[in-house]
């Protein structure tokens, strides 16, 4: 009995030190030298432009819907207002790399778990440099990793237009948050959706266009 005791808290020790030791990794790819430093995200860059979008949010089985609009403030906040199609305010916050503020939020949206994954998501979406500290390629897109905080961001930019089309956030050894961007050009995204792996929340944001 005490060797199969043994046995299973060795066994048990080899696991975990299997789980830590392993890393994130991306299928079918492979890493290439660059003396690349940073990447530039352009979607959210313009502080003369308004971003409108049609947005639908699904959160822990509740839908949202309305009209989401973003703006840059300056050359490190945006704000962020969601209102319903008559205009009524649903979310207004603004953003930057080290602040969160609420200025009006409603019930639905108003818990803590929300709001933080809100602040997180949006810091991601709107972020404008990112400090590169490996790339890798597979057919289709080039892809940089970043690191944030204890964590690293995966930025995906095709070969042929050079434009960011995913972005994965993820610890050392899982993928967390998937945000995808679909547009014409670098400098706007006409479709962004954001997923989360291990809560209910998706945000799909959709261009309205003038």
């Amino acid at each position: 009995m005490q060797n199969l005791m043994i046995r299973f808290l060795i066994s048990s020790g080899l696991f975990l030190l299997f789980l830590s030791c392993k890393t994130h990794e991306i299928p079918n790819t492979i890493k290439i030298d660059s003396d690349r430093k940073n990447f530039q995200n352009h979607y959210f860059s313009d502080s003369q432009k308004d971003y409108v979008y049609k947005a639908n949010i699904e959160v822990y089985g509740k839908q949202l819907g309305g009209i989401f609009v973003a703006k840059k403030i300056n050359d490190t906040l945006h704000r962020a207002v969601l209102t319903t199609d008559f205009g009524n305010t649903l979310l207004d916050f603004e953003v930057s790399e080290n602040s969160f503020n609420v200025n009006y939020c409603v019930d639905d949206l108003n818990k803590k778990i929300v709001l933080n994954t809100l602040e997180k998501d949006f810091r991601l979406v709107f972020r404008e440099k990112y400090n590169i500290e490996e790339v890798f390629e597979n057919q289709t897109h080039t892809i940089y990793k970043t690191k944030y905080g204890n964590r690293f961001n995966y930025l995906f930019e095709h070969k042929s237009d050079k434009m960011l089309t995913k972005l994965t956030h993820t610890t050392k050894v899982k993928e967390k948050v998937l945000i995808q961007f679909e547009g014409k050009n670098t400098t706007f995204a006409e479709k962004i959706i954001i997923e989360h792996k291990n809560i209910k929340l998706k945000i799909e944001l959709n261009q309205i266009s003038n």
